[in-house]
């Protein structure tokens, strides 16, 4: 088994990655500089003449920092390490890590001493995660098994699983994927880098299924399963079947009203599949990508801004990592069949009621932050009626709405699921019975104890959550309450302010024919007064005065579509001039 780092070692490694994480985003403010100058040379001409006459053209990273940008915060596949945890008889437990290039000699056989190995592979949705799991069902398929069949899982699952993210390093994700993806030449040296060191057998598979699902196999299309999807985002999975379509990811990230809670301030709480398959012959494979925390703390907010893969592999952030140092009691409980169908419903219960805070306890839950969250839009409301702000409040009202939704909405699709799989454990519990194997499990937790925990954790959430939206929906009727009787108040006001402009503009009707007469009449007819001028001059003047006066007015008021048509060539890439030769 794997020592865990003493604390002193920890914290050293965690210093030197920030120090690498600064440096790397000193490196990305240089590329957002350029790249915000190279938009406004489109949009804005004059200031791309300018940046040549004075120099102020900002440098672009070089190509070397680009490639090291990049594959700090999208690290490649070939370095990508694989956890393999093996679990014996008599408590035994060791865990490894391996390249992901290495990892079919991992999925065809393990030592006789080992009743189950689990591998974790970070990778995300898409062709990637589909390839290696069709090679770990087919390396050895065994058609004789006991599948879960309540849930209709048969040898895999997907579960959403909630997880919280650093925002600002998410951002840097997001911004770094949609500015670089579109250099070719720095993602053909990215896409060598990718698959160095690979089987050649798992290579052909990959390229088969890069080729005909998704029809790109380069650096990009592969770490785009890197990014979470945001809260708003949907479903991209059943527990059964993966979408492994690839979206364009967006340019920002959205607002949630979760992180004006103190505790969960500069994050985001963002959705991520977990795929978990097995083989009857002792094998458990689950794949999901880098994941945020799940187990809410008090230093949750300094460490949330480590990558992801730095959180994996710590058990007081990650889940996995909890559970690879907590359940080697289960060895020597049972047949492997019953065990290892145990091993997965852990697995499966504490990753689908995630993120919680069992384990610190001084970090409220996610149902319960949102409480203060609704007291302070609720406060707000008489100052910001007040103040004409109604338009940015009743936004926030929607917003966490939705947020509050789209949780419960999860939480539904947890509980459903959770249902039928506590059939499944009756089911592995009676079929442990009648081949007079032992129950007992002393101080630990049964499946069917596991899974009534986790449905009694989300059913408290499924029915809290509610209850604020309720309360929030009702204050946000007063809102528009309040505003109707001010509309209504304005609107009396308004109509002994148009009886008074009607007065004006009867008395204007009248006088405006005079005014026109007097003035026609009473101009001189015969030149200009005290000069030589003629009218000729006079209307050259004033003629072209006014010309130059409305023709600046127009270019002004429609500069921008002006821009846009005399700038469209200079829009697409490449032949601009001063693109990168990456």
């Amino acid at each position: 088994m794997r020592d865990p780092l003493p604390i002193a070692e920890k914290e050293a490694q965690k210093a030197e990655i920030f120090t690498q994480l600064e440096q790397q985003r000193e490196v990305l403010d240089r590329l957002r500089a350029w790249h915000r100058w190279d938009e406004s040379r489109r949009t804005s001409p004059g200031k791309y003449l300018l940046s040549y006459v004075y120099s102020t053209r900002p440098p672009c990273p070089s190509r070397k920092e680009l490639v090291d940008l990049a594959t700090f915060f999208f690290p490649p596949r070939s370095k990508l390490m694989v956890t393999i945890c093996d679990y014996g008889t008599a408590g035994r437990h060791e865990e490894i890590s391996v390249p992901l290039g290495q990892i079919e000699q991992y999925l065809t056989g393990k030592p006789g001493w080992v009743a189950l190995r689990w591998i974790h592979v970070p990778v995300g949705l898409g062709w990637l995660q589909s390839s290696i799991e069709d090679v770990f069902l087919n390396i050895n398929p065994t058609p004789e098994h006991r599948p879960f069949v309540h849930t209709k899982g048969g040898l895999g699952f997907s579960i959403e699983v909630l997880n919280i993210r650093d925002r600002q390093y998410l951002q840097d994700q997001l911004d770094i994927f949609n500015l670089l993806s579109r250099f070719s030449l720095l993602g053909h040296d990215l896409t060598e880098i990718s698959w160095k060191d690979y089987n050649s057998n798992f290579l052909g598979n990959a390229a088969w299924r890069a080729f005909h699902m998704s029809g790109g196999s380069g650096f990009w299309d592969t770490v785009h399963s890197d990014l979470p999807r945001q809260l708003g985002e949907g479903t991209q999975s059943s527990f059964f079947d993966s979408d492994i379509t690839v979206n364009p990811p967006a340019a920002r990230l959205e607002e949630q009203l979760l992180s004006q809670h103190p505790r969960y301030k500069g994050t985001l709480l963002v959705r991520n599949t977990l795929r978990l398959s097995y083989r009857p012959d002792g094998f458990i494979l689950t794949l999901s990508p880098p994941m945020g925390v799940h187990h809410l703390h008090t230093s949750m907010l300094d460490d949330a801004t480590l990558p992801p893969a730095v959180h994996d592999s710590l058990s007081n952030y990650s889940a996995l990592q909890a559970i690879r140092q907590e359940l080697a009691w289960l060895t020597s409980l049972g047949s492997p069949e019953v065990f290892m169908k145990r091993f997965m419903v852990w697995i499966i219960t504490e990753l689908i009621v995630s993120p919680h805070g069992f384990r610190s306890g001084n970090t409220p839950e996610i149902r319960d932050a949102y409480r203060p969250i609704a007291r302070d839009l609720k406060s707000r409301r008489p100052l910001d009626l007040k103040h004409l702000g109604t338009v940015d409040l009743v936004r926030k009202y929607v917003t966490c709405l939705d947020e509050i939704s789209q949780i419960h909405d999860i939480c539904h699709q947890h509980l459903r699921f959770l249902s039928k799989l506590m059939l499944d454990c009756e089911d592995i519990e009676r079929y442990a019975a009648d081949r007079e194997e032992s129950l007992e499990y002393e101080e630990e937790e049964s499946s069917t104890d596991r899974v009534s925990f986790a449905t009694g954790f989300l059913q408290e959430t499924y029915d809290q959550l509610p209850l604020i939206s309720k309360d929030l929906r009702s204050s946000l009727d007063v809102i528009f309450q309040l505003k109707t009787i001010e509309q209504n108040e304005l609107a009396i006001l308004a109509e002994s302010n148009n009886k008074a402009i009607l007065a004006f503009t009867i008395v204007t009707i009248i006088f405006l024919p005079l005014s026109f007469f007097s003035g026609y009449f009473g101009m001189n007819l015969q030149g200009v007064v005290n000069t030589e001028r003629t009218e000729r001059y006079f209307w050259a003047v004033c003629g072209t005065a006014t010309v130059c006066v409305v023709s600046a007015t127009i270019i002004f008021g429609f500069k921008d579509r002006l821009y846009r048509w005399l700038w469209t060539s200079r829009m697409q890439y490449p032949g601009s001039g001063v693109e990168p030769d990456y």
